[in-house]
């Protein structure tokens, strides 16, 4: 059986060689069969030669209608199993703790960059600066220089 991605689905289904669309149950849940010119294919991950599953009929008739299909059979029925829904469910990483980061990190640049505006230091002029920066790229080479190769 071939496999097509979502993109080359879409090629196909635009150039007219898709003749019918499917879905079978694999488990609890789904995946897209295809019938085209060219025999029988199923919609695979776009990385990869898995079959994309969906969790749902609602899932993939969303994505199918999107990508203009507008008449679906359903077969094999008879074989889905609902039941088995819990093995196949994913984690996601934990949201909370990656926005609370983020939160956190917010906070501390915008304290730096209050600290910077509510410092009474006298502000570097141009020439300073680079005055600076080469004494310090000066130290850096040096550096380099003693470290053998």
């Amino acid at each position: 059986m071939q496999t097509l991605t979502q993109t080359q689905f879409q090629a196909a289904f635009a150039h007219g060689a898709v003749q019918s669309v499917a879905l079978e149950p694999v488990g609890s849940q789904f995946a897209v069969k295809v019938t085209t010119l060219t025999g029988e294919a199923s919609l695979v991950q776009a990385r990869g030669t898995q079959a994309r599953l969906f969790g749902t009929t609602d899932a993939a008739l969303k994505l199918l209608h999107k990508l203009g299909v507008r008449r679906i059979v359903l077969e094999g029925l008879e074989n889905w199993q609902p039941d088995q829904a819990p093995e196949h469910k994913r984690s996601r990483p934990d949201r909370a703790q990656a926005l609370a980061h983020a939160a956190e990190y917010d906070r501390w640049v915008r304290a730096k960059v209050q600290a910077s505006r509510d410092s009474t230091q006298p502000a570097i002029t141009p020439d300073e600066w680079q005055s600076i920066r080469a004494e310090k790229l000066a130290q850096q080479q040096a550096l380099q220089a003693r470290q053998p190769q």
